[in-house]
């Protein structure tokens, strides 16, 4: 039986990360783009392959992993599609390797089409992305095209461009279904592979957030972790800083937050820390409308960590009361982090709980199994 093909469309976020990363490694220019496609994945950042790594396994699909937003990855793509017509190609469609914004775009997205055309699949997964959203509707008479949006719409972005879109936003599904484009609410998740991966590790007394923080999306949050970093002295961070758009506010302007900050990190290492840390504290990016489904729930809950989220209207119907802890205001917030450091064994029991019921409900090899259930569905209504 003929395999049904995915190609997923992802990110390694956040940048900064990356570019650190591949300073490490020094060899990029010299492996081909299979291993550079495997080295990313072992990154574990942002998604990785926990979509198509469980529908490989399933037996019935060949999914496939293609990162955007880096120049390394689309010129191996580009070398593998296009042979002996690259360097012509190349210079016709980016001049050379200009850093030139729209020539960049432009030969991306040749590179793009190219490979599509090179792997003809029935699926096109737009996870995450920074391609407009026409760009992809050329391919939707012989592909399905699958989008996923969680914290905010992505620039020159229409649902009508879309088969079907994946959300975990009840208030997106709600939007997109009044544009009459069939969406299915999709849980965040975490891949119980990751914890065989992790060091044994041992717990400190730091108070972490790993995550962006500036003043357009994050706003709200921004101005919370402000006052966590004056009143809590154990507390770190590191993720990244919104730069665009806002009030024009810069990490300088939150002295405290400048001087807790760590840099950035990115999956397997941002994991760790959640591991190893005393407590992770979650809040929620301004479009989220106070829902408590972000994907670093899941991560921390995943790896055993101890997860002190802001409280959301959502969390009685979706999660048991013993898996993590909820604060109402930064008062609240230390007052829980006081009283479980003199309850160790109260703080254990939630984290082996937090553990034990995401391996349960949340692993993306259940996840998946709903996932290619859906796109099968729907291909057969499509054709």
């Amino acid at each position: 039986m003929k395999k049904l093909k995915l190609l997923k469309f992802d990110i390694i976020h956040p940048a900064e990360y990356l570019s650190e990363k591949k300073k490490e490694w020094g060899d990029v220019d010299k492996i081909s783009l299979a291993e550079y496609r495997n080295r990313l994945i072992s990154l574990r950042s942002n998604y990785s392959d926990f979509y198509t790594y469980h529908l490989n396994q399933q037996g019935d699909w060949e999914a496939e992993e293609f990162f955007l937003l880096d120049d390394d990855f689309i010129e191996k793509a580009g070398k593998e599609v296009l042979g002996k017509s690259y360097y012509y190609k190349r210079f016709l469609y980016g001049r050379g390797r200009t850093k030139l914004n729209f020539q960049k775009r432009k030969w991306r997205n040749y590179v793009v089409h190219n490979y599509i055309k090179h792997f003809k699949p029935d699926v096109i997964f737009a996870r995450s992305q920074p391609i407009p959203s026409a760009f992809w509707r050329r391919y939707r008479k012989d592909t399905l095209l699958v989008a996923r949006l969680s914290a905010r719409l992505p620039y020159s972005w229409h649902p009508n461009d879309w088969d079907l879109i994946y959300t975990d936003q009840p208030d997106f599904k709600t939007f997109f279904e009044l544009h009459g484009v069939e969406t299915i609410l999709n849980d965040q998740g975490f891949d119980c592979r990751i914890n065989e991966e992790l060091r044994a590790g041992g717990s400190n007394e730091d108070v972490v957030f790993v995550g962006g923080l500036g003043t357009e999306n994050f706003l709200k949050r921004t101005l919370f972790f402000n006052e966590v970093a004056q009143h809590i002295q154990s507390f770190r961070w590191w993720g990244y800083w919104w730069k665009y758009g806002g009030d024009g506010r810069r990490i300088q302007d939150f002295p405290m937050l400048e001087k807790c900050f760590q840099g950035a990190t990115s999956g397997l290492e941002m994991l760790q820390i959640y591991k190893d840390s005393f407590a992770v504290v979650n809040d929620y990016v301004d479009t989220a409308n106070s829902i408590g489904f972000n994907q670093r729930i899941f991560e921390v809950m995943g790896v055993g960590g101890f997860l002190v989220t802001r409280d959301a209207p959502n969390f009685r119907e979706h999660f048991p009361e013993d898996v993590f802890v909820t604060y109402k205001d930064l008062v609240d917030l230390q007052q829980k982090l006081d009283y479980y450091k003199s309850n160790p064994g109260e703080r254990l029991k939630i984290t082996n709980n937090a553990k034990a019921y995401i391996k349960e409900n949340y692993d993306y090899e259940r996840i998946c199994h709903y996932f290619s259930k859906d796109l099968k569905k729907s291909l057969r209504a499509k054709n």
